[in-house]
């Protein structure tokens, strides 16, 4: 006798085919790269025995968004997709206040004066015209951010004049005096502040807050919430009057253009033209959004940053607060970390533009198309000012201190991206041709920088964001598409922000081909990994780059496996087909392909017994439907061995196997014995060798087959005695009766017997 596991591997390997050996395949980058195949093999020389996954993998930073993602200092996001000289930045910290929130630009000199939060105080901020010294980095630098920008710049000159009562600094402006002129909140008080730093009440009002200080000519406006009043006072702070009261709550922005006065409001977003002898003035625009938060005038058009919040209970003041990480606008502040704030304030937001004519007409904004020149999400914009009288334009967000330049609907450019979680005002030092220098605020920290189109000495620098791997990966080369003289350097790590456990930075040595650099890192196998680009020249361009690594493999892992038997109804008149399917589950940990190998052997044999399944194709999916047709009846297991050869190759493929739980092959049909009719009741017992009895029915004289009953009650068991009972409408006489039987695996028997009633 043939003992069943060997006439097992007769029947299967009768049928089965020699399995052709797959090649290896590397998974391709995620976009496209400009880059000659030939190059691509070279791109990582693998130590003997390495595992490594994917082939070859690569970051690639490739349009806006993707370059957004990083940081600048003296370069400039375009929205085109490329990366150019911008603008360079000198910073102060403030020590001992939690945030600055506003600035106006002395009326003469080279000045700006910032207002800050918690305390509520006046700094008085002097540029002049200092510049770092030039230098480029070394092959080995320290590591420490500042060795790519040349030495530190020398602090923005920064000074306190006056210290006031409240929490923050609203709104400030300068009196042709030369006095300063500043709202605090909570309240309703204007302080004066001169030269000396020396305070005074300028005037009083009975609202609770006051946004916005603007002179008109001979007169000072004065924006205000919550009753959504504009007041006009002199300029010695006398006769204060009401001249719009609006329904919404607060008047944030006020710009006087062309001899008439637009306002915008909170909490929804409209934008007012006052109108003498007439409170209720003129709606000029009604934004979709919650707050027009600022307005300015650039070449012959009008600006308008418009905010929507997704909480839509959020104004202005909640906002601020939040920032100051405070309940409200009273008591002591909070102990602690105040960093924490902007984060937490959801919104998004856009900048609109209208023309006004070469004569500026604010009724035209009434008329004209309002075009959208910025659309953000996940912040919401605090500023915008006019950079130049040709149209270009300023624009502070509260997304991680960016500031974008803005010159029309597709140009745009971020141009710096400050220290702080916020960047709450922009004030311009002059608006001539010669200085182009802006002052930025900060807040959710304390800091105040001078924006000044770069000093070609020093490189404008682009780093990008830091890139996950998601294993401890070996990095190879870099292609680099760009125009004029870069310095790149590259540094890992093991966290997701770069800290004392981070390599130093090391310079990246690049060559020329056509408009293409290719370099080689060398950089330990880290996870985390950063690149930085110094342009070093005017025209300098930076318009994409792809780096490729290669993660440390990691095994699949499968999970379970499970073996269906062929399935049927109760109902079904015919056996099952012959197929057994298995399915499994089965994850790359590292996003590897898989392809899978199932065999099978029976239950106690050794490795040796294993035989193969679907050795006709690869397996690539996680089912597996077996004929069982010529396969002898037993207990069989289930073996699955997931691999990742497509994306790693043979020598390199990691495996995991998963063995099943015993499980019955059963292919023989039950039988029926002792069959015994006594007047309408007929007993017998129905038997199966490989499972359990699942059912057994009767039909007479070829009518519908129905159930007959177990004896004890249960189907249980592989030996069952059943009764029934034959139809009381069955009239006396010779009957044809056929009683069926059902094992576990649908396989049916049956036996026809004659019987006389």
């Amino acid at each position: 006798m043939v003992p069943t596991s060997r006439l097992f591997q007769r029947l299967l390997l009768a049928r089965a085919p020699s399995r052709a050996r797959s090649r290896a395949s590397s998974r391709a980058p995620a976009r496209a790269l400009t880059v000659a195949a030939a190059a691509l093999a070279s791109l990582l020389a693998l130590p003997e025995g390495a595992a490594v996954a994917g082939g070859t993998r690569s970051h690639d930073v490739q349009d806006f968004d993707d370059f957004d993602l990083g940081e600048t200092d003296g370069a400039a996001i375009e929205s085109s997709g490329k990366v150019t000289v911008g603008f360079s930045t000198r910073r102060s910290e403030l020590e001992k206040t939690t945030s600055v929130f506003t600035c106006t630009p002395a009326r003469k000199g080279d000045e700006v004066f910032i207002g800050t939060a918690d305390p509520a105080a006046i700094y008085r901020v002097s540029p002049g015209k200092t510049k770092r010294a030039a230098r480029k980095p070394t092959e080995r630098d320290s590591g420490g951010d500042e060795d790519a920008k040349g030495k530190p710049a020398a602090e923005l000159p920064v000074a306190k004049l006056a210290e006031l009562p409240g929490v923050v600094v609203s709104a400030m402006t300068q009196l042709p005096s030369g006095e300063l002129l500043a709202a605090t909140l909570p309240g309703g008080v204007i302080h004066r502040i001169d030269r000396k730093g020396a305070v005074t009440e300028f005037a009083k009002l009975d609202v609770k807050q006051i946004w916005a200080l603007v002179v008109d000519g001979n007169r000072l406006l004065v924006g205000t919430g919550p009753e959504g009043e504009l007041y006009s006072m002199t300029l010695q702070g006398k006769d204060a009057k009401v001249i719009l009261d609006v329904d919404e709550k607060n008047i944030l922005s006020v710009q006087p253009v062309g001899g008439e006065v637009l306002v915008g409001t909170s909490p929804r977003a409209k934008l007012f033209q006052v109108q003498k002898d007439d409170l209720d003035g003129l709606l000029i625009h009604d934004f979709e959004g919650d707050e027009v938060r600022a307005l300015a005038i650039t070449g012959d058009g009008l600006l308008a940053a418009v905010n929507t919040f997704t909480d839509r209970g959020l104004s202005s003041l909640t906002a601020l607060t939040k920032n100051l990480q405070r309940t409200s606008l009273v008591g002591q502040p909070p102990e602690g970390d105040s960093n924490k704030g902007g984060s937490s304030i959801k919104a998004k937001a856009k900048l609109y533009r209208v023309s006004l004519g070469t004569r500026p007409d604010p009724s035209r904004a009434a008329e004209a198309t309002w075009e959208v020149w910025l659309n953000k999400s996940d912040q919401y914009f605090t500023s915008v000012v006019a950079a130049d009288m040709a149209g270009t334009a300023l624009v502070s967000s509260s997304y991680k201190g960016k500031i974008y330049r803005v010159r029309g609907r597709r140009d745009v450019a971020t141009v710096a991206d400050l220290e702080e979680r916020q960047a709450t005002g922009l004030c311009p030092l002059s608006m001539s041709q010669k200085d182009r220098r802006v002052i930025a605020t900060a807040g959710d920290g304390a800091a105040v920088y001078e924006l000044a189109p770069a000093d070609y000495r020093v490189p404008a620098i682009y780093r990008s964001e830091v890139f996950d791997a998601e294993q401890p990966a070996r990095y190879g080369a870099l292609h680099v598409r760009g125009r004029g003289p870069f310095i790149v350097r590259a540094r890992s790590g093991p966290s997701d922000e770069p800290d004392g456990r981070w390599s130093e930075w090391r310079v990246v040595k690049v060559t020329r081909d056509a408009d293409t650099l290719h370099g080689r890192l060398n950089v330990p196998v880290r996870r985390y990994l950063q690149l930085e680009f110094a342009l070093e020249d005017p025209v300098a361009e930076l318009r994409e780059f792809s780096q490729f690594y290669a993660p440390e493999n990691l095994p699949p892992l499968v999970k379970s496996i499970n073996v269906e038997p062929p399935s049927f109804d109760a109902e079904d008149d015919d056996e099952p087909s012959q197929k057994v399917t298995i399915k499994w589950k089965a994850d790359a940990l590292d996003d590897d392909e898989l392809v899978y190998r199932v065999q099978v052997r029976p239950e106690g044999a050794d490795e040796k017994q294993w035989l193969e399944l679907g050795q006709d194709e690869l397996v690539t999916k996680k089912e597996f439907k077996w004929e069982i047709d010529s396969v002898p009846d037993g207990t069989y297991v289930v073996g699955v061995t997931a691999s990742d050869e497509p994306s790693n190759g043979t020598s390199h493929a990691l495996t995991d196997q998963v063995v099943s739980h015993p499980f019955t092959i059963d292919r023989k049909r039950p039988t029926i014995e002792r069959v015994s009719v006594k007047q309408r009741q007929v007993t017998g017992v129905a038997r199966d060798e490989g499972s359990r009895v699942h059912d057994v029915m009767f039909s007479v004289d070829n009518g519908p087959f129905r159930a007959a009953s177990p004896q004890d009650g249960l189907y249980d068991s592989k030996s069952e005695e059943f009764v029934l009972e034959l139809p009381e409408s069955l009239k006396p006489g010779r009957h044809t009766l056929v009683v069926r039987a059902r094992d576990l695996f649908g396989n049916l028997g049956s036996v026809a017997q004659i019987i006389d009633l």
